[in-house]
């Protein structure tokens, strides 16, 4: 698994390249050419932290969910279940549009989207919906979808359920062109059957490899076709040159924040949202913090300049040495302690691969929701961990 993480961003890291070689400087979000030595080197410093957590915990033996805690189990993943195919059922006439006449007209509510997603909807019958099919709980169900394959006999059904649940953001985002939701499910599967490639037997990796590439290959025809739709207009936009420059942006822009964002304000509102709301009262606005930002640095803010970047614009460089500190101890302490992955602490270990797969280009857990199923995810691993009685 730490091989497949490292691959990934071994093959993005290459789209820089690309860029360069291309000219595409300026154009799809890319900054000016930034480039320089100390930023590169820092670049690498912060993923080298993040792959050395991935490969201790790879590494540990998996051990399953305890006899008593399988009710527990099952009524997660009717939680899952149900809550994907509710956000699915109130967006099917959003998603029709977007799929049969309006996909040309759908990229700006991109934005309002995302926008929106920040505080939420006032549906409060959506709420644990919401939260549900907030990361990390479509890699989530992707990793229990794996388990049950290795370990467990349900119906076809469930695992039909899981599995949906898993790429339930990929099918909201087809509602506003987006194109990010499919990435993040691939990379997120990529490494989730890296981890299980070991539990499984030969003829269930073979049909799990039939499936991937009819998904993969569904997928990525829509993917394909939203990128034609959104760049190759006729103009100077170019489709293929667009996929390049937003798999390398995420070097250049890194190093443009680093470079042009040391005089920014603290603005911590994009990594604590909730925190924020709490505290100050005062709802974060997506549209605003970019506008707060672009005001103190002279380089787009608004772009794929990893978690690291953003960590970096909006907490300072202290409080991105401290965070970088922080995650390196916490795994220290892991790799001191851990002697197994448990069945409760995947519950940790689908939130850094999520925090993988997200963080490649920008801060994961922004928004009310993320913020909420971060928390339930944590309070999920004290659930399965202990056995309550009344």
């Amino acid at each position: 698994m730490d091989l497949a993480a490292t691959s990934i961003l071994m093959i993005i890291s290459f789209c820089a390249i690309l860029i360069d070689e291309h000219e595409l400087y300026g154009e799809y979000g890319v900054n000016n050419d930034y480039l320089t030595v100390p930023t590169v080197l820092l670049f690498c410093a912060q993923w080298t932290i993040v792959l050395w957590s991935i490969h201790i915990l790879c590494r540990l033996p998996l051990r399953q969910n305890a006899p008593i805690k399988m009710p527990m189990l099952y009524t997660l993943f009717v939680l899952l279940i149900v809550s994907s195919f509710a956000m699915i059922a109130v967006s099917l006439e959003d998603i029709r549009d977007a799929m049969i006449m309006d996909i040309a007209d759908v990229s700006d509510a991109h934005y309002y989207k995302l926008e929106e997603g920040i505080s939420g909807d006032k549906n409060y019958l959506l709420f644990i919906p919401n939260i549900l099919v907030s990361a990390p709980f479509p890699t989530l169900a992707l990793f229990l979808w794996f388990y049950m394959k290795a370990f467990m006999d349900c119906s076809i059904f469930l695992r039909a359920g899981i599995l949906i649940a898993s790429v339930v953001q990929t099918i909201l985002a087809i509602a506003m062109a987006g194109r990010a939701a499919f990435i993040f499910w691939a990379f997120d599967f990529f490494l989730v059957y890296s981890y299980f490639y070991q539990y499984l037997q030969k003829n269930t990796r073979w049909w799990i490899n039939i499936t991937a590439a009819v998904i993969g290959g569904l997928a990525g025809a829509l993917f394909i076709a939203i990128t034609m739709v959104r760049f190759d207009t006729g103009s100077n936009s170019n489709a293929l040159d667009s996929l390049f420059a937003y798999a390398g942006q995420h070097i250049n822009n890194f190093c443009a924040v680093v470079t042009e964002g040391g005089d920014t304000p603290f603005l911590p509102g994009r990594i604590f949202p909730l925190l924020t709301k709490l505290f100050t009262g005062q709802t974060f606005d997506l549209y605003e913090h970019y506008n707060e930002l672009t005001h103190s640095v002279d380089a787009l803010v608004n772009v794929f300049d990893t978690f690291g970047g953003e960590l970096y614009l909006d907490i300072g460089l202290f409080g991105y040495i401290f965070f970088f500190i922080a995650l390196f101890l916490v795994f220290l302490i892991i790799k001191n302690r851990w002697k197994e992955l448990a069945f409760h602490h995947i519950f940790l270990f689908v939130i850094l691969v999520a925090f993988f797969t997200r963080g490649l280009f920008a801060w994961p857990f922004t928004g009310h929701y993320t913020t909420l199923a971060l928390l339930l995810s944590v309070s999920f691993c004290y659930f399965f961990k202990y056995i309550f009685k009344i």
